[in-house]
């Protein structure tokens, strides 16, 4: 494999961090080329085959649908000015006022207490009374930032 190494890959959340790496790196919009990305999703997809088969009994598990939808989710906001998190299965958006339309468009939902745009492959249910802080949920789940708002200032 060109893009991934099947070696330090050895579950699905594993090689979603390395797609999300990829893509920030490679992306069309952020200066790469077609052909890579193409290249790394046809990578993608044959080892998310084999990792979802080799782990399904993992309660990460998602289906092929939720998976592309992921990928779709995460190509439509690459280009974006703004702080993406991905926590757990779940997008989170932060810094992201300007992309407000678009980000309700792709099914990302308003957080208020959080202050983020959120985005899951399906229907959020609540398992809990309380309000859980971030800090708490990303420890639970995990977090990785996928990219970072970049600042422009001005010389004026």
């Amino acid at each position: 494999m060109k893009w991934f190494d099947k070696s330090k890959l050895h579950t699905v959340a594993e090689l979603r961090a390395e797609y999300k790496r990829l893509l920030i790196k490679h992306h069309p919009d952020n200066g790469g080329k077609v052909s890579d990305m193409q290249e790394i999703n046809a990578e993608y997809d044959a080892l998310y085959s084999i990792l979802s088969k080799e782990n399904a009994a993992d309660d990460t598990h998602t289906t092929y649908e939720e998976n592309e939808q992921f990928k779709a989710i995460l190509n439509e906001i690459s280009g974006f000015n703004m702080t993406v998190e991905i926590i757990g299965t779940w997008v989170w958006a932060f810094d992201c006022f300007q992309y407000k339309d678009r980000l309700k468009e792709l099914g990302f939902k308003w957080a208020a207490k959080k202050k983020a745009w959120i985005w899951h492959s399906e229907p959020y249910r609540r398992y809990h009374k309380g309000e859980i802080p971030l800090s708490e949920i990303k420890a639970k789940y995990g977090c990785q930032t996928v990219r970072s708002q970049h600042r422009q200032y001005s010389l004026d």
